[in-house]
Parts: structure tokens; C-alpha cells; sequence
């Protein structure tokens, strides 16, 4: 499932950015260790984030804590079923 791969904490409090995808629903996570915040950025696309940063149809921040963490899995997990209906 979606996300089941996701890092721990730490590794964004590390400043590391994720991207993860399921078939043409991408997305990335791009930590902000200073602002406290990971934003997450989705696009539909075959290319990866590089060539579609014109292409992202939703974007949010959640807090860069573990309950934060939970709150983006749910988010890009409904984003997907949205994509896929």
C-alpha cells in the first residue's frame, strides 16, 4: 500500500527528502527543518518531480513531528483513491 515504505521521522528531521509513486499519482516530501514543517507536493504524471514541478495539482505542510507524519500518510492516501475514482 501506499506509503507502507514511508521513513520514520528522523529522516526528514534530517532534512531528506521522499517521493514515492503508484503507477501516475507521484508524489514528494520535501522536510523544512528550520520552518518545522514537510510539504507534501503531488503531480500526475510519467516524469518525475524535476520535470513536473509545473505540474503539481496539490500541495500541503504538516508539522515535522510523528503525529504530523500520520496526518500526511492520511492525506496522500485519500488524495490517491481520490485520484483513482
Amino acid at each position: 500500500m501506499l506509503c507502507d515504505e514511508l521513513p520514520k521521522i528522523m529522516w526528514f528531521e534530517n532534512d531528506n527528502d521522499y517521493t514515492e509513486c503508484n503507477y501516475l499519482f507521484h508524489y514528494i516530501i520535501i522536510p523544512d527543518v528550520k520552518e518545522g514543517i514537510m510539504t507534501v507536493k503531488i503531480w500526475h504524471s510519467d516524469y518525475c518531480y524535476e520535470k513536473c514541478k509545473d505540474e503539481i495539482v496539490s500541495e500541503r505542510a504538516f508539522p515535522l513531528t510523528t503525529e504530523g507524519r500520520e496526518e500526511m500518510i492520511a492525506y496522500i492516501r485519500q488524495e490517491n483513491m481520490n485520484y483513482r475514482q
